[in-house]
């Protein structure tokens, strides 16, 4: 500690030495964050960029970093000076506030023609601009607007003056207001010119952006950069862009956030792997602010530790992603070659314990026997989720809880349900005919009802999205005695997958009902050329008996 505080005084002002790295850093007075957003629109607290390990270096770069922080904020506080209320900003909400309520009571009445304020009226808003009435009078005649604009933030009368100036100011445009609902009384083309001084002074010029983009990092490309220009050619579903953030995160935290793309190697790589194999799941949320090396070393110093990731996850998701990236960025001149090229940990080929399984027939009479499910005319979100789960094999909350009612029609005479937001892969998102157990038990009747209602989501109190699963995980499965930590919601979809199998489901038509194969592609083989794919996909879904009904019907 005593040698980074050394490091600091040498640096300088507003410079910190943090996880391994300096850090040019600046509070952002509390006035001027609503100015000063982060990407997601939330207002930011600090202006603040890495500078690199080495001292010297970051030292150099520190000027120029901090030069353009206080250039943020000098136009963080013109925002802010503009963003205050002045007479002339309050003169042209008032009047484009009255000419719009002039139009609308003419859409509003009878009348073809509204007829003009009493010269009476106009004689006193006159007097009133010259400031020759006031107090309660020359409140009675305008308080109203000044009132509205108050309240609004459009305006300030902090003291009597103000509020005085506010109405002679007022009293001027509501009688430049009047006089052009009097030339529209008159059917007049062209509506006289306003005299109030404020209403004819220019708008403020619009200020530049305060958040530009950061300049490229002088020693190369950074891992987030990289990612940046990654999603700018390749996009993807927002499922997939959010994994491969995570991704950049968890190797960025490993090697150092600015460490260069161009510079990381295949030992760094395996390096990581090996403290993936270290990290415990769930690491960000159980260790938050930690590095996977820090949060390894966390939980080993637990007395019950955590789980750690299994090879399978770091395969298939965090290496994968890294290895992808960096094969684009091979590809595009922006890195030598992949060093992820082949980094993967070695499961060999023997026989590997399922992490997931289906649900056996005894489950599925324990599920759907409880008399949580007896009473169909009262089935809810809930009721429907699991059955629909079961039925569709529909991935939970990627899949189901996003289901709109527009998305349930008929094709080719077919009842289905169109998985478009399905956000796996492009083969998730499909067409699943209705199985006739779910009709015959009024799943189509839930349908028209939730329209009757103007409702628009198949499931509109699944929020949050982990609603409906949480709850049949932790709750109900245990109420209903199954204790098999590998069967979980998800199990659903292998139940159907298994079922289909076991019914003699044509393995292409499997593949379409349960999202593994493209139903965009043509010619697909179906060995009935009678059928069409929907069809065909139909006959197949509904060859598969749960006995679900039985067991509703013995209760």
């Amino acid at each position: 500690m005593a040698k980074s505080v050394g490091r600091k005084e040498k640096i300088g002002k507003n410079i910190d030495f943090y996880r391994g790295q300096w850090r040019a850093i600046i509070r952002i007075p509390k006035e001027l964050q609503p100015f000063i957003l982060k990407k997601d629109g939330t207002p930011r607290t600090t202006l603040e960029e890495w500078l690199g390990a080495d001292p010297r270096i970051a030292e150099k770069r520190s000027h120029a970093v901090l030069a353009r922080f206080h250039e943020q904020l000098d136009l963080a506080k013109a925002h802010l000076a503009t963003s205050k209320p002045t007479l002339a900003g309050a003169a042209k909400a008032a009047f484009k506030a009255e000419l719009a309520y002039d139009l609308r009571e003419r859409l509003l009445t009878d009348r073809a023609v509204i007829p003009g304020a009493e010269q009476t009226y106009l004689d006193k808003l006159r007097l009133v601009s010259a400031g020759l009435i006031t107090g309660d009078e020359a409140e009675a005649l305008i308080g109203y607007a000044a009132d509205d604009l108050i309240t609004k933030g459009l305006a300030v009368a902090s003291t009597p003056t103000q509020r005085a100036e506010l109405l002679k100011v007022l009293a001027s445009v509501r009688m430049d207001s009047v006089a052009v609902s009097q030339s529209r009384d008159a059917g007049q083309a062209h509506p006289p010119e306003a005299r109030t001084p404020q209403l004819l002074e220019p708008d403020p010029a619009p200020l530049p952006p305060i958040n530009p983009p950061a300049p490229t990092k002088p020693d190369g490309m950074t891992l987030e950069q990289l990612l940046e220009k990654f999603h700018g050619e390749r996009g993807g579903a927002e499922r997939t862009k959010t994994e491969r953030n995570v991704a950049i995160r968890m190797l960025g935290g490993f090697l150092g956030k600015t460490f260069p793309v161009q510079k990381i190697t295949r030992a760094n790589m395996l390096a990581y792997k090996d403290a993936l194999r270290q990290t415990p799941v769930n690491s960000q949320q159980r260790f938050p602010d930690m590095t996977i090396v820090q949060a390894a070393k966390a939980n080993a110093q637990r007395k019950q530790p955590y789980p750690v990731l299994q090879a399978a996850t770091i395969n298939g998701k965090w290496l994968m992603h890294i290895s992808a990236i960096f094969s684009w960025a091979a590809n595009n001149d922006l890195m030598p070659s992949n060093p992820a090229k082949g980094v993967k940990i070695d499961v060999g080929k023997g026989f590997k314990e399922p992490t997931r399984v289906s649900f056996s027939n005894e489950d599925l009479a324990v599920i759907f026997g409880n008399p949580f499910f007896k009473e169909v005319e009262t089935y809810e979100d809930r009721h429907w989720a699991i059955l629909l789960a079961l039925y569709t094999g529909a991935r939970s909350s990627s899949e189901i809880q996003r289901v709109k009612l527009t998305d349930i029609y008929e094709e080719q005479g077919v009842p289905v349900i169109h998985l478009i937001e399905a956000t796996k892969n492009v083969h998730s998102k499909r067409l699943v005919p209705i199985h006739k157990d779910l009709i015959e038990l009024g799943f189509l009747d839930r349908v028209q009802a939730l329209r009757d209602q103007k409702e628009t989501k198949l499931f509109p109190t699944w929020e949050p999205k982990n609603k409906i699963n949480n709850w049949f995980l932790n709750t109900y499965k245990k109420k209903v005695g199954i204790n098999d930590r590998r069967k979980v919601f998800h199990s659903f979809r292998h139940s159907l997958k298994t079922a289909l199998a076991r019914y003699g489901v044509n393995r292409d038509i499997s593949d379409l009902i349960t999202g593994h194969k493209d139903q965009s592609v043509g010619g697909i083989y179906i060995s009935d050329q009678a059928l069409t794919m929907v069809q065909a996909m139909n006959e197949g879904i509904n060859r598969v008996d749960f006995g679900v009904k039985g067991y509703l019907d013995t209760k």
